[in-house]
């Protein structure tokens, strides 16, 4: 059977809901907002955090050499202010001269004689643990070898003798405690920025909060439940927008309303021209198709001795009956004589018993599963019954290489379900649905109801149709009634509605 195309659900509220469908995603507003405000806030923190970085280690390079020329321009005075040229052998130098510029300029500083012994070392102003994690972490951050951080003067007497060398280095303690007192402040003014962001999010989730519901009628107004409707919200901007949906809804469900009755007459009157033509071929042409069949055999018999005379009344006897069981396959086509004496049930007896062979040879079986007891259907339901029955018969015929289909009816609460299932292993869902299946659609569309089709995972394709029925005749339905007709296959599961 070739897949229909799936249809959209009835308007109708007691149409049943499909469990599998899609549901709409949820707008999460105040998790959105929260996330990519955040983002930003970490971002400009990252940025400005940057920002400082690199101020901070451009100032350490600039400053270095000219903290090593002061130093060691202090440490030269301070020297030939103790010492003079005849008392050299009681020379020291010490870092004490420093402490006014450390005030200024933090550094480390080191003093090793022309011998290579040390005379002082020590970082101004002093601190408990100059090796602490601050200067570790100041000292990877500065980033470059060791010694792009160390400049080297030579201390020498007024004389120009050359007494040390002075090695002077940043202060890392003090310019790792002073950047974590900046970036303290800073991540401090990022959280009470996070904290101002979320408040507002949360404002303005609470306030987009309807946008959820507006998103959920979008995804059953788009499922064609035309019934749905936006209750009244707070917020000037969604209020225009409710109304307008609703104002839609509205008019969707009038064009469709319009759009079924329209079809609905369409499929009437068409069935009530079918059954005028089958009554005229059947009172006119029937009849006088008869009257020339019983004059060939008369003539047959007036003719018999002459051999020329009655090949020809023979020839016309064969011809007649051929027009006449032509004529009968046309009415049956037109109007079955099954579902106007005895009814639907009988009427689908007779059309699942009909042999259906294809050109190949293989022959289609046709099981029939019907409700017990079987009540009757609304006058106008059972020739639309018929006619979807017939045409998924069709379609399972000619384009499935099914063995065996299943025809099954069930009567509930809301109406009407009929399937049609196959265990064919055919072409799956075709491109683009045939004339047939689209006046399926029609046909289901006209009556409020829905047609939809999936493929068992064992193979094979099942055609759905839900109609809606009218409240007394659903009541009817669950009451007992008469008993089936004859002939008719009692349904072992009423709830299976699959081979």
């Amino acid at each position: 059977m070739s897949a229909p195309s799936t249809s959209p659900a009835a308007d109708s509220p007691a149409a049943p809901v499909d469990a599998t469908a899609q549901r709409p995603p949820v707008l999460l507003l105040g998790r959105a907002l929260r996330w990519r405000l955040g983002a930003a806030a970490l971002l400009v923190l990252a940025l400005l955090a940057w920002g400082d970085w690199r101020e901070w280690r451009q100032r350490n390079v600039q400053a270095l050499a000219s903290t090593a020329v002061l130093a060691t321009q202090l440490l030269a005075d301070d020297l030939a202010q103790h010492t003079s040229a005849f008392d050299r052998s009681t020379r020291t130098v010490t870092l004490e001269p420093l402490q006014l510029l450390a005030q200024r300029a933090p550094l480390c500083a080191e003093v090793v004689d022309i011998y290579g012994r040390q005379l002082d070392a020590g970082c101004l102003p002093q601190v408990d643990d100059p090796s602490a994690l601050s200067a570790r972490l100041a000292r990877a951050l500065a980033g470059g070898r060791h010694g792009a951080w160390t400049q080297a003067l030579t201390l020498t007497t007024s004389e120009g003798v050359k007494v040390a060398t002075v090695e002077v280095q940043p202060h890392w303690a003090l310019e790792g405690r002073q950047l974590w007192q900046r970036w303290a402040w800073l991540a401090a003014a990022a959280l009470a920025l996070l904290a101002a962001l979320w408040l507002v999010s949360r404002l303005v989730a609470r306030a987009l909060a309807p946008a959820n519901q507006i998103l959920g009628a979008l995804g059953r107004l788009s499922a064609d439940d035309l019934q749905v409707r936006l209750p009244p919200m707070r917020l000037r901007e969604l209020q225009h927008i409710g109304q307008g949906f609703n104002r839609l809804a509205e008019h969707l469900g009038e064009l469709r309303h319009r759009q079924q009755q329209l079809t609905l007459h369409l499929l009437q009157a068409r069935e009530a021209e079918r059954r005028r033509l089958a009554r005229e071929l059947h009172d006119e042409m029937g009849q006088s198709l008869s009257a020339l069949q019983a004059e060939a055999a008369a003539m047959g018999l007036m003719t018999q001795a002459l051999p020329q005379a009655a090949a020809s009344a023979q020839a016309m006897a064969r011809t007649t009956a051929q027009l006449l069981d032509g004529l009968q396959r046309v009415l049956a086509d037109l109007r079955p004589q099954a579902l106007d004496r005895f009814g639907l049930a009988v009427a689908l007896q007779s059309l699942a018993a009909q042999p259906r062979r294809r050109p190949d040879g293989s022959e289609l079986r046709v099981r029939l599963k019907l409700p017990t007891p079987w009540t009757p259907l609304p006058a106008d339901h059972d020739v639309h019954v018929y006619r979807i029955v017939q045409e998924a018969l069709t379609n399972t015929q000619r384009h499935s290489s099914a063995c065996t289909a299943t025809v099954a009816l069930r009567r509930g609460p809301g109406g009407l379900l009929l399937s049609v299932a196959d265990d064919g292993v055919g072409a799956p869902q075709p491109a683009s649905a045939g004339h047939g299946l689209l006046g399926m659609h029609e046909r289901v569309l006209a009556l409020g109801g829905r047609l939809d089709w999936e493929q068992p995972a064992g193979g094979g394709l099942c055609l759905r149709v839900w109609l809606p029925l009218d409240k007394a005749c659903d009541t009817a339905a669950l009451d007992d009634g008469p008993p089936p007709p004859q002939g008719l296959e009692k349904q072992d599961d009423p709830e299976e509605m699959r081979p």
